[in-house]
């Protein structure tokens, strides 16, 4: 296929002083994009955004630095690339932070803090921009996370990627008229965040075979004018993609407790699943799954 490039394209990128963000600004600088790397500054007034900016420049690229809150200062911060490009043509929500521990030991105040960023961040930054990528029929990528799968001591990291995936099919939905596309990421990278990892020889092998600048083309392809996928998560990692679904398997039909309880093969079966593209369509496999007709619902809904 062609080139993918960005010449005259701005393109922001949240928490992207280091590792993951980084190195999304880096390769998308390097296709030609005007971008705004975003990452909050330290007590001192020094944010790492100023370091890649100058890593950028220095390349012969452009971009500019922003320090502004994905929670608080999401406005301001799609701003920045108004003011400094005049547009706003793909948004990639990578910031997040890093904090373990068991359900009953995490302190409200953290759980709180978790779904602020990684979600009501995800959530703020994106709606501000919306209104300029209608106009630039532009592209979303969302940083969700492996660990939907689940892992250990991490409920409020998961409940806020959770609910990023969620967010993603939603707002694929809604931007379909005005040609948006919005997809999400689930990066498998040495960062940061993994760094913290006790095995040691699994951090090993993370930071051996899954550097973050790995994850990058994926992240560029997903933010390109010609991306022809919508609504979609992926696993990324490694220099390697693969797309993760929602699945339905094992019909249960039963009308009492006991009934579902003596089915427990049958709803543990995987051996035939089918994967609904929207809710509508998850309805309908239930409808089938009933043996009813889907003839008594002619109008119910629009196609979507």
């Amino acid at each position: 296929m062609a080139e993918i490039r960005f010449d005259g394209q701005a393109v922001l990128v949240t928490g992207a002083g280091r590792g993951l963000g980084r190195e999304h600004a880096l390769a998308l600088a390097a296709r030609g994009a005007q971008v705004v790397v975003n990452d909050v500054a330290d007590a001192t007034g020094a944010s790492p955004a100023d370091d890649v900016v100058a890593e950028i420049t220095a390349a012969g690229g452009t971009a500019v630095a922003d320090t502004h809150s994905v929670v608080d200062e999401a406005d301001a911060l799609v701003g920045t690339a108004l003011d400094a490009f005049g547009r706003l043509d793909a948004l990639v929500n990578n910031a997040g932070i890093s904090h373990g521990g068991m359900f009953d030991q995490i302190p409200a105040e953290m759980f709180d803090k978790m779904l602020a960023i990684h979600l009501a961040g995800t959530v703020h930054v994106t709606r501000a921009a919306w209104p300029h990528l209608k106009t630039t029929r532009g592209r979303i990528v969302n940083t969700s996370s492996n660990s939907l799968f689940g892992i250990l001591g991490t409920s409020h990291y998961i409940t806020a990627k959770g609910g990023v995936l969620g967010l993603t099919k939603s707002l694929a939905m809604d931007g379909r008229a005005d040609g948006i596309r919005v997809n999400a990421i689930m990066p498998v990278a040495f960062t940061r965040m993994t760094a913290a990892i006790p095995d040691p020889v699994f951090r090993g092998f993370l930071e051996k075979h899954f550097t973050a600048d790995k994850v990058a083309p994926f992240v560029v392809w997903l933010a390109g004018a010609d991306v022809p996928v919508s609504g979609e998560v992926f696993s990324v990692g490694g220099g390697r993609a693969a797309r993760v679904v929602l699945g339905v398997a094992g019909d249960a039909v039963a009308d009492t407790p006991e009934a579902y309880g003596e089915q427990v093969e049958r709803l543990m079966d995987l051996s035939d699943v089918a994967f609904p593209s929207d809710a509508t369509r998850e309805v309908l496999l239930a409808v089938s799954g009933l043996g009813l007709s889907v003839d008594e619902l002619a109008g119910a809904w629009k196609q979507q």
